[in-house]
């Protein structure tokens, strides 16, 4: 992997709960870690799979008039770990397409009218028969395994732990392996402790009768096995109490998914009004793990895209929703670690954006909307969720029966949202963090219940992909350079940090030492010193680092002697010839034992880090 120097940003400012590049934040934080969202944690890119089955060999014909149902249907079953193919075309769907089988991509060539087109002219009221759950679930683009998704008790988990650890000692390590995709599953045990965990001690849980007594299912990833210590890729979102019985269970989930570069259409019929929707929905998920939706446009639906029970890991990205009104236009529910960025959504819904029933760690991420968007908090306890760089939105029109208690449960995150900025409208007691410009409320920073934060120009701009170079590109800092995530290869490249940011250039003979142009560097033996220009005021997202040194810096700076007094005037940061800027040096190789010097050594975020680095080099 090349390591690229891109420009320097200008600065803004930050926030008290993450700082500049993370030096404000722990695991522990009440702000979140939401860097293992998406597939595969954002340690790889979304892949280009070879084209293994095409629907016109099947006999598929795209004319808009044949029906193609058994064609897809066909070429679905025959595709074995790589594309089925559909040509650009109109393709007539009658019922609904099921992808059963891991390794199996629907793509398309292009999602536009004269691209890859699933006309869809029946709803699942006309397929099944009526139903008020087609307003919440079921889709025409069906992924989930093909059998009932039955979860089996692998062992119990027989120590407590605490949000932010990463490792569980359990009875017995029979049945698991490294790598494998596990539920930590835990049960209220009547006293209603677990829910009020989920709301921070602040708030009970719901009480609807499919929530008592309430479950809670975490999917987490087996890094390593020792003994009958298990430990996971990430941290745990919430505490483990034997009095919820905590057990790590496994059941079959469907793997490496996708569904790409097409337009699904359905029939142009009136709206029929809230819960009383037929079904024209358009996919969704169910025990699904490291998969995702890629450049979709969706037209007419009454839902776009749902997850449901076991899903992890996804990521949903170009999506566009376009046509007349709908229910949910992205609706996630008992689905952890989803990530949903670079989407439009240009009409509108009841509810635009959803999570609910226990959605943690979600993060929805550079959205826009023609319409403003109704984050919508339906209840259940949906926690520790991230929505960042979205345009005008509002939480009127969260739903949810009023027996599911709060609509949000605690540390969802609201970072830099287009002023003005809302603040939750009955829950964000619950830590709920609300940290950007242009805040309707006064600043209220409490340390347990609600943090509203007005913070001008903020930086990072975006709170997911700052978290994620923390994480993965760490290691390729240094005190003028840092590392930054790139989300479309998955890969690092180096900013410097801005000009001006305090350093140390190693010469005891010099001082008042700044960053320039990605390079450290100092006045002469002279004794004067440099003083730094105020930085300048920006929202690149690129701008991730501003060492907090400047007057640590100041403080050891050397008052000019007399005699050195006219090179001090003469003194100016080095230009970018004198400095020889990276820019010039030779494309250079990830060294994994760089460590980032404004961070203490986490030997998990450094196997992070190693582990994509060397998943990058082999691709």
């Amino acid at each position: 992997m090349a390591l690229l120097l891109v420009s320097t940003p200008a600065l803004g400012d930050m926030s008290k709960l993450w700082g500049a590049a993370g030096e404000a934040w722990t695991p522990t934080s009440r702000l979140p870690d939401y860097s293992h969202a998406g597939y595969h944690a954002g340690e790889a890119p979304l892949p280009e799979v070879p084209v293994v089955a095409n629907v016109a060999d099947f006999g598929a014909v795209g004319n808009g008039v044949t029906d193609d149902t058994d064609a897809f249907a066909a070429a679905i079953a025959a595709a074995e770990n790589g594309a089925v193919l559909i040509p650009a075309g109109r393709y007539v769907i009658t019922d609904v397409l099921r992808l059963s089988k891991s390794n199996v991509v629907l793509r398309g060539e292009g999602s536009g009218p004269d691209g890859s087109v699933l006309f869809i002219s029946k709803s699942l009221a006309d397929v099944y028969g009526p139903s008020r759950s087609w307003s919440w679930s079921g889709a025409f683009i069906d992924i989930r395994p093909s059998q009932e998704v039955i979860a089996t008790t692998a062992t119990a988990v027989t120590t407590a732990a605490s949000r932010g650890d990463t490792s569980l000692t359990v009875a017995s390590t029979a049945g698991l392996a490294e790598g494998q995709l596990v539920e930590l599953h835990q049960v209220d045990d009547g006293s209603g402790s677990l829910g009020r965990h989920l709301h921070n001690d602040q708030a009970k849980a719901g009480d609807c009768p499919y929530m008592v007594p309430l479950n809670l299912d975490s999917p987490v990833r087996v890094r390593s096995i020792d003994g009958g210590v298990v430990t996971f890729t990430q941290p745990l979102r919430t505490d483990v109490s034997l009095a919820w019985s905590p057990e790590l269970r496994t059941h079959e989930v469907v793997e490496e998914v996708g569904v790409e570069h097409l337009r699904m259409e359905f029939i142009q019929a009136p709206y029929a009004g809230h819960l009383n929707e037929p079904g024209y929905n358009a996919i969704t998920f169910s025990a699904v793990a490291d998969s995702w939706v890629r450049d979709v446009t969706i037209v007419d639906a009454d839902s776009g895209i749902f997850t449901g029970s076991y899903v992890k890991g996804l990521t949903l990205q170009d999506i566009a929703l376009e046509g007349r009104q709908g229910h949910h236009g992205i609706a996630l529910s008992y689905s952890a670690d989803i990530l949903v960025r670079d989407f439009n959504i240009a009409n509108a819904w009841t509810h635009s954006l959803t999570v609910s029933a226990r959605a943690s760690g979600n993060v929805f991420s550079r959205g826009t909307g023609a319409e403003v968007l109704v984050l919508d908090h339906h209840g259940d306890s949906p926690f520790e969720n991230l929505f960042t760089q979205l345009s005008a939105y509002t939480f009127v029109g969260s739903g949810g029966e009023e027996c599911t208690g709060p609509h949000g449960g605690a540390r969802n995150t609201y970072w830099n949202l287009v002023a003005p900025m809302d603040v939750p409208l009955l829950w964000g007691h619950v830590q709920s963090n609300v940290v950007g410009e242009g805040l309707i409320v006064s600043n209220a920073l409490t340390e347990d219940a609600q943090w509203y934060e007005t913070v001008s120009t903020l930086e990072p701009a975006n709170l997911y992909e700052a978290q994620t170079s923390r994480r993965l590109c760490g290691d390729i800092s240094d005190a003028c350079s840092l590392g930054v995530y790139e989300p479309d290869t998955a890969s690092c490249s180096l900013a410097p940090r801005p000009r001006s940011t305090a350093c140390d250039d190693g010469d005891p003979d010099t001082d008042g030492d700044a960053c320039s142009e990605g390079v450290c560097a100092g006045t002469s033996a002279s004794g004067c010193s440099y003083d730094p220009a105020a930085p300048g005021r920006g929202s690149s997202p690129l701008m991730l680092g501003l060492l907090l040194a400047l007057s640590a810096a100041a403080a050891s700076r050397q008052r000019p002697t007399a005699e050195g007094a006219a090179r001090c005037r003469e003194f100016r940061p080095p230009t970018q010839a004198e400095a020889q800027p990276c820019v010039k040096c030779p494309v250079l190789p990830i060294d994994p034992s760089r460590q980032a010097v404004e961070e203490p050594h986490d030997e998990q975020a450094t196997s992070d880090r190693q582990r994509l680095q060397r998943s990058i080099h082999r691709r």
